[in-house]
């Protein structure tokens, strides 16, 4: 998404959001350099995943603080997974990851690591003044005429240099040991050093925007719940936002949501350029996000395996507004900045959109890709075949006992040819090769399948959804997980499948709830204008008259959801054994 942000908020002239644009690749940036200060150091240690750093003993001695962290993925999956509910909100899902084990850990390391870098720097500073101030004792007791006598002496030159190697062979060993001060003297310390900015200042600037406490948090019931360990403390537990790590992570991802407004600050805008930017924090927030957007990605599995339409259209919120930097992205107000900003960017033809063209559901007879298409066709005569082959294909009847039921749209992206136009001039501008450039590019989009089965025009309120064999009704799809032993279901506790188990309980609300299918599609060529996405779905095991809603949803824009609905008469099949229910597919 670093490549969208930056076609995003690129562009020439001093607007908004130029300047949004400009301070967030500024922070970046240095952050990004002084990170490499920090983690090429011996030091190593304030990254939270690299390195080592010190921690002084009782007795005054300097003992290494181990930079690892141990992670439990499972453990962090199991804690991620009972925190979420089927009505789960965008932000209570960032909470929840926000406080899994793993990221705790990996924050509260980051925490120990950077106050002993902040400890180490002030410790030298403080050394350094007395000895400065003894010095300056010295230069009163020491005439210019003793110090030109020295420089003819041979004894007094010998001991200067014997001096020299000495101070020589303790920066080696300083070196050697991890106790150069050399690198972590050229990092800015919020706390330490003057007008630099970091954790405390976005804090600060929180509290000053609404953002902090972060809101509804105390709403998210089951986070509620939970304690956390604090390190160091004998195993004492405190609530979330009482936790040093937790705290920390939370800051991170409310800044991240606020980045419209954070970026623009004049105090950060001012402290890029002169680096005073603290990197224990702001190099930290980068590895931060891109481990909220892989857990995000895990998270909208586990969704899809709970068949919950709810959870996963939330979670794909969460995604949007995460990438972007949005702490909404279903009002108008958001809706319509990010319009106006891709209108200002690429014109009015380069918002994203997919326009659909034609959409198959049902039993082909064939490929309607290839039978009748020959190479040598124009793409307009291809297309024709294409769709005659589609119309034939949707003549043939479905059964319950087909195999499978093939879901084909044509779609065309309508902001293709303006990103690609776009995309060329900034990798111009940047010095690089345009191939590169496209290599890089990447859109995520979702689909999320929905069915009903109806009588007449109305919903019939009395299916139970099954799909593909009639031993699985998706009012117990809980029941299902649990027979079959679903890695997932195993790591549910019993609060977590009675709230899942409801979402599916009844008919009346199975359709609104459950999801038959949830399948990604990526494109990865910037210039790709149109496409077709092929899914396969399990067929009705019972005959009727059938809808399937389909709606996909962005991972990468705001504002450009789209739903439509296919129609699909099922015949009663022949089983090939009438003794016999019909089989798992």
């Amino acid at each position: 998404m670093e490549d969208k942000i930056t076609a995003l908020f690129g562009g020439g002239g001093k607007s908004s959001v130029d300047l949004l644009h400009t301070a967030f690749l500024v922070v970046m940036v240095i952050g990004l350099i002084l990170g490499y200060l920090l983690n090429a150091s011996k030091l190593n240690g304030t990254s939270g995943s690299k390195g080592s750093s010190t921690d002084k003993s009782k007795d005054g001695d300097d003992k290494q603080i181990d930079p690892k962290v141990q992670l439990n993925p499972q453990a962090d999956a199991a804690y991620l997974v009972n925190c979420l509910r089927p009505t789960s909100t965008p932000l209570e899902i960032l909470y929840a990851i926000a406080t899994t084990p793993d990221t705790v850990a990996i924050t509260s390391k980051q925490l120990a690591l950077a106050n002993e870098l902040r400890r180490k720097k002030l410790a030298h500073l403080a050394n350094k003044e007395k000895e400065e101030a003894h010095k300056s004792m010295d230069d009163l007791l020491v005439s210019d005429g003793w110090a030109e006598d020295d420089d003819d002496d041979p004894a007094a030159a010998a001991a200067k240099k014997a001096k020299e190697e000495k101070e020589k062979e303790s920066l080696r060993l300083a070196k050697a040991t991890g106790k150069d001060t050399t690198d972590f003297l050229k990092i800015k310390l919020e706390g330490v050093d003057e007008g630099v900015l970091g954790q405390e200042w976005v804090h600060q600037n929180l509290i000053k925007i609404g953002a902090w406490p972060p809101p509804s948090f105390s709403n998210a019931t089951v986070l509620q719940q939970k304690k956390f360990k604090v390190d160091g403390s004998g195993g004492k537990l405190v609530s979330a936002l009482d936790h040093p790590g937790v705290q920390r992570a939370l800051i991170m991802t409310m800044g991240r949501l606020h980045a419209k407004e954070l970026n623009t600050h004049p105090d950060l805008v001012a402290a890029g350029p002169n680096g005073l930017i603290d990197p224990t924090y702001f190099s930290a927030t980068m590895e931060y996000r891109q481990r909220v957007g892989q857990v995000l990605e895990g998270t909208l599995r586990m969704a899809c395996t709970l068949r919950s339409y709810r959870l996963a259209s939330s979670i794909l919120d969460a995604i949007v507004m995460f990438k972007i930097g949005l702490v909404d992205v279903k009002s108008d107000g958001p809706k319509k900045w990010f319009n106006d900003l891709m209108t200002k960017q690429y014109g009015a033809e380069g918002v994203p959109k997919l326009i659909f063209g034609d959409k198959y559901l049902g039993v082909p007879a064939f490929d309607p890709d290839k039978d009748g298409i020959d190479e040598n066709m124009s793409e307009e005569e291809k297309k024709k075949k294409e769709a005659e082959n589609m119309m034939k294909a949707a003549s043939k009847q479905v059964t319950t006992t087909d195999e499978k039921m093939g879901l084909e749209i044509q779609i065309t992206r309508q902001h293709a040819e303006s990103f690609t136009k776009e995309k060329l001039v900034m990798a111009q501008a940047q010095g690089i090769p345009p191939q590169i450039a496209m290599q890089a590019y990447r859109e995520a989009w979702f689909i999320l399948v929905r069915a009903r089965k109806l009588d007449g025009n109305s919903p019939d309120l009395t299916w139970e959804g099954a799909l593909g064999d009639s031993k699985y009704p998706a009012t117990k799809h809980m029941e299902i997980l649990k027979e079959k032993k679903d890695s997932l279901y195993e790591l549910l506790d019993s609060e977590t499948v009675t709230a899942f188990t409801k979402e599916f309980a009844s008919p009346k609300t199975l359709c609104d709830n459950r999801i038959v299918i949830g399948w990604p599609f990526v494109i990865s060529n910037v210039a790709q204008k149109t496409g077709k996405v092929k899914i396969h779905l399990p067929p009705p095991v019972e005959p009727g008259r059938y809808e399937f809603i389909v709606n996909i949803k962005s991972q990468e824009f705001v504002g450009v959801e789209e739903e439509f609905a296919l129609m699909v008469d099922v015949a009663q099949g022949v089983e090939a054994d009438s003794s016999e229910s019909k089989k798992d597919k």
